[in-house]
């Protein structure tokens, strides 16, 4: 009987995998839409609300998908970037709206940013950047430069001996993450650097030199697995990591739900409520579900919408 009964409960398990492996194959939200309908609904609305909502959610997860893979789409690419505008406009139209309105054209570029910048160059500046006014950063990343960079015209050797006051930031050639990790913390704090940024300035030199990290790696991690590599180093949290996947890679789905004139814009444009702890970041990124996959773009149009709102609007 022992024999029968364990033959049944193989035959049953194996009907079990059987049914089982094809869905391997389909998205975890999807998994958590099936769960949703399993569940009994608390009312007639209710239920209609899970299905619309597990509907568009399966829906998102099918768009994406395709620009999972590597090479990744870069919005420094015209047609992505037009590709991206259509979308929007079509997809929101009252963010197209506002596009058409922008005299501004939507560029993934920073002020600082330079070409040749790779990403170790990026991410000191944005140490640098952090919790810091424009003007008052600049000024400590280019008595950085003077301290510890190379001049790249050796012409203008005269003037950084002057006081260097007609010279920039474009005048140098960044130090090497080997330099940067070999240099005193207290050193760097000479320069305007705090203690903290100081440390974190050689945390991110020594991953890059010890090949922890490096321009190719970073291009061939998704967006996930990038922030989680880059959330790693101390004094890189996830609103830094966001603005590198937007600005140094240029990928075209990224919504950072932590900056607070993104969440003030969309909480304007969507027309919901916004407090201290409200709209929560699961609430925004529904919310944006709609611009997926250009949040980024949808993201710069959202910093301009800021710029608009008044205190009464």
């Amino acid at each position: 009987m022992t024999t029968r009964r364990s033959a049944r409960l193989v035959a049953k398990t194996a009907e079990t995998t059987v049914a089982v492996l094809p869905a391997l194959k389909v998205a975890t939200k999807t998994s958590k839409v099936t769960k949703e309908r399993t569940r009994k609904p608390k009312s007639k609305t209710s239920d209609v609300a899970a299905v619309s909502r597990a509907a568009t959610t399966t829906t998102t997860v099918v768009a994406v998908a395709p620009l999972s893979t590597f090479p990744f789409p870069s919005l420094a690419t015209p047609q992505v970037m037009e590709d991206a505008l259509r979308h929007l406009k079509a997809a929101d139209p009252k963010l197209g709206e506002f596009i058409d309105r922008t005299v501004e054209r939507c560029e993934m570029a920073l002020d600082r940013d330079q070409d040749g910048h790779t990403s170790y160059i990026s991410l000191c500046q944005s140490i640098i950047y952090q919790q810091l006014a424009g003007k008052a950063a600049a000024a400590i990343l280019l008595r950085f430069l003077k301290q510890y960079g190379t001049l790249k015209e050796e012409s203008k050797a005269d003037l950084l001996a002057a006081s260097g006051a007609s010279l920039d930031s474009s005048d140098f050639i960044f130090p090497t993450p080997q330099q940067v990790a070999a240099i005193d913390t207290e050193e760097l704090k000479n320069v305007g650097l705090g203690q903290r940024k100081a440390e974190y300035l050689k945390e991110v030199a020594s991953k890059f030199n010890d090949g922890t990290l490096s321009d190719e790696k970073l291009a061939r991690m998704s967006d996930s697995e990038a922030a989680a590599a880059l959330v790693a180093i101390r004094g890189i949290g996830p609103w830094t990591a966001d603005m590198f996947l937007m600005f140094h890679l240029k990928r075209t789905n990224i919504l950072p739900t932590l900056d607070l004139a993104v969440r003030k814009a969309m909480c304007h444009h969507f027309g919901v409520p916004f407090g201290k702890k409200t709209p929560t970041h699961e609430a925004l990124v529904e919310m944006g579900q709609i611009w997926e996959p250009y949040r980024s773009v949808a993201t710069w149009y959202m910093w301009r919408l800021s710029g608009t709102i008044t205190q009464k609007s």
